[in-house]
């Protein structure tokens, strides 16, 4: 238990720097360009591992098919918006609302792997959904006085929460098939595998990185794939619905970094929306 608690922690401070390297290699690039990228660099990393550990692929039953485009689908769509609401919003407002995935993810824990939660873990998931509620209703007023309009990268915010809830418990499903590592380079290949149609068929340009641009992007693919293996790791030692709060701590890890660092000034609402999250986070792993 110990063990899978630790390494949840652990994917949450690799994903917490994932998110400012994202931000930089999104607005570098653009949002789909930069996500594209990155998957390949996160692709070519996970397989090179793999292949180094002697993993070998598996025979597939029509089932982990399904799984797999599961995987790809939820995927693209948690990182795809992830990149959006990065490269148009702020991270002290997207993040906090990102990081509801672990309620979806621990829901989704009861139905698939007939896991439990408890009183307090019920109260965990109310406090961040509320949380998530307080700053996203923040972010669209702040876009409103701003003479703008927040609603597209918010929306984007929630449909990351939407991807990685469900991406989660996909990679658990397949990591006994795959590997640790080799599950995040079978979900990286479907999300190309589904991106790049659409992407040629919107004539979407992919030039690569110059230079120094591409440090982020080799950077966040090593990264989200370290903070994947990690909770693909924890879920084999703790329950799921322990392990995805404690990684979505890197909300709370983001917003530091953004207020310290980068200087971004949050409303008062924001911070305690933020800070219900991160309440509501704890409690959950409590």
């Amino acid at each position: 238990m110990l063990a899978g608690m630790l390494l949840g922690l652990g994917a949450s401070a690799s994903w917490a720097l994932a998110n400012v390297v994202v931000q930089r290699a999104g607005r570098a690039l653009g949002a789909l360009p930069g996500l594209f990228w990155m998957q390949v660099a996160g692709l070519v990393l996970a397989f090179v591992v793999a292949a180094a550990l002697g993993a070998r692929p598996p025979a597939l039953t029509a089932g982990d098919g399904a799984w797999i485009a599961l995987g790809g689908v939820s995927g693209l769509l948690g990182y795809a918006c992830i990149f959006y609401a990065f490269e148009h919003g702020r991270l002290t407002l997207a993040v906090p609302i990102m990081s509801s995935w672990a309620v979806l993810s621990s829901a989704l824990s009861l139905i698939v792997f007939h896991e439990k939660l408890t009183a307090g873990q019920l109260l965990g998931s109310a406090t961040v959904i509320a949380g998530a509620v307080v700053v996203g209703r923040n972010a669209q007023t702040a876009g409103a006085a701003g003479g703008g309009s927040s609603k597209p990268w918010l929306l984007a915010s929630i449909g990351a929460a939407v991807g990685f809830g469900v991406l989660v418990p996909t990679m658990r499903r397949l990591s006994p098939l795959f590997g640790p590592v080799g599950t995040i380079g079978v979900v990286y290949l479907a999300d190309l595998a589904l991106a790049l149609p659409l992407l040629l068929g919107f004539r979407v340009a992919l030039p690569p990185p110059r230079g120094r641009a591409w440090w982020p992007i080799v950077w966040a693919g090593f990264l989200e794939t370290a903070g994947s293996v990690c909770i693909t790791l924890g879920v084999r030692r703790a329950p799921l619905a322990i392990v995805s709060p404690l990684a979505s701590l890197a909300a709370a890890f983001t917003v530091l970094y953004a207020w310290a660092i980068l200087g971004e000034r949050p409303a008062r609402g924001v911070l305690i929306g933020a800070g219900l999250v991160s309440a509501g986070i704890v409690v959950l792993a409590l």
